[in-house]
């Protein structure tokens, strides 16, 4: 079935031949994800895992990442912190007399870890300006996660009616200089980390060359 979102046509695989046709017998031809404002506004013209073109570029990332992040020895290796950070969150729950939004410190407990795990650190608001480390992902999150009619009407692209090319290189050159931060933290400071974090892996397989793309 063919419908049309704006000027963008739109294949519904409304069955299982269908679903057959697209998922395994032509699943490269349609591996990779449409073009979207903010995936290549704010990450870098699409350089990541999630929103890259299918290609040598996607599968050589993918590889990294099994071999170097998701691996059974790394994701062990960080098992002492997630517990500490989860006796932190038991601890201040057992203490606290008030009402506590479990949602909310939950929330913070994922973020908190997955910054540890990446960064080697926990990013605070104040540690990012006016703008605010947690309000900032929040931010990109929400605007990669919402309609841009200039997608499907392409000619409306140039108006930014819903302001979302301009919103979309304010969060970029924020995220830009954030990471451009964590870069030189780390590059400074590399012999001072008790454990080997994402990032630091990162900057030695591109200091080594054993990349297989270009970061």
């Amino acid at each position: 079935m063919s419908i049309h979102f704006g000027l963008v046509p739109v294949i519904v695989a409304s069955s299982p031949h269908a679903a057959e046709q697209f998922l395994k017998i032509h699943d490269l031809t349609f591996a990779s994800r449409p073009s979207n404002e903010v995936a290549e506004t704010v990450f870098y013209n699409r350089r990541n895992l999630v929103s890259s073109y299918y290609g040598p570029y996607w599968r050589n990332m993918r590889k990294l990442c099994t071999l170097h992040f998701l691996s059974n020895a790394k994701i062990q290796s960080f098992q002492p912190m997630r517990k500490k950070q989860l006796q932190i969150l038991v601890d201040f729950i057992k203490q606290e007399s008030n009402v506590i939004d479990v949602s909310a410190k939950i929330a913070s407990l994922s973020a908190n870890m997955s910054c540890l795990m990446i960064f080697g650190k926990k990013y605070m608001d104040e540690d990012l300006g006016e703008k605010g480390f947690n309000p900032l992902i929040r931010d990109i999150l929400c605007i990669a996660g919402l309609p841009n009619f200039a997608e499907f009407f392409p000619f409306l692209r140039v108006l930014d009616l819903q302001g979302f090319t301009r919103r979309s290189k304010e969060l970029a050159k924020l995220f830009d200089e954030f990471l451009e931060r964590v870069t030189d933290e780390h590059v400074c400071d590399k012999y001072s980390h008790e454990q080997k974090d994402m990032v630091d892996t990162l900057i030695e397989i591109m200091q080594s060359g054993e990349g297989e793309f270009e970061f």
